[in-house]
């Protein structure tokens, strides 16, 4: 990678994924699932580092197999399913001493469906903007979802937010959810803020580039839309 580049890569991978054994390394394609997100950094040719946070010697194992450097486990603490994102983002900043890099990019090991032009463009737009901490990757919903239905406690079915009953689809505010593949931040306001009320941009993906993966039937459709994009 060229020297003067200062931007690192990050890619969280926890092991225990209970609906999904092995998530991060299961086979897909041919390949454990974290090796695209490994590849998609390190051909985009933006980072000086790519760094696996992984509790895993077997993920570290093949990150390191893949590309990625993988210089420290994470502390078990930090491995659980309910840990928030920035704890773990903030604890590899600290530790391996990496404030010295402009931005950096938190990679999803499940993300095969973004490419390394998502990765460049997003950054592009968060320099552009001096007043921004960072950019997401975001998906619009399908269906407003303020005309959402639920079952009460006596099995019928009602709106959930009743006041939007009798509203028109075309009156109602787009939304958005987070694809769970990438994110950039400037790194320094970053630790200021300590990972929190951050002023996020928006990067809208399409719909055939987010997956959130958790379930078996999530999986099945991710290699739906992998093979529509890329075989």
């Amino acid at each position: 990678m060229k020297n003067n580049i200062d931007n690192l890569a990050i890619i969280p991978a926890r092991s225990g994924s209970k609906r999904i054994k092995n998530k991060n390394i299961k086979h897909f394609f041919g390949h454990p699932i974290i090796k695209y997100s490994i590849s998609t950094a390190l051909s985009s040719n933006l980072f000086k580092e790519v760094i696996v946070s992984t509790d895993s010697k077997k993920i570290k194992r093949i990150s390191e197999k893949y590309g990625a450097s993988v210089p420290f486990l994470r502390p078990k603490k930090l491995s659980g399913p309910l840990v928030p994102i920035n704890r773990v983002l903030l604890n590899l900043i600290n530790l391996k001493k990496k404030s010295q890099y402009k931005y950096f990019c938190l990679i999803y090991s499940t993300a095969p469906l973004i490419n390394k032009n998502d990765i460049y463009r997003s950054l592009q737009k968060l320099k552009k903007n001096k007043r921004a901490d960072a950019i997401c990757a975001i998906c619009k919903y399908e269906k407003p979802i303020q005309r959402a239905l639920k079952i009460n406690k006596k099995k019928f079915i009602e709106f959930d937010r009743p006041k939007y009953r009798l509203a028109r689809s075309q009156d109602l505010k787009t939304l958005f959810y987070d694809c769970g593949s990438f994110a950039w931040y400037n790194l320094k306001n970053f630790l200021l803020k300590k990972g929190t009320k951050l002023n996020i941009l928006p990067y809208i993906l399409p719909a055939n580039k987010c997956q959130d993966i958790d379930t078996k039937s999530d999986w099945k459709e991710t290699e739906r839309k992998f093979c529509r994009l890329y075989c």
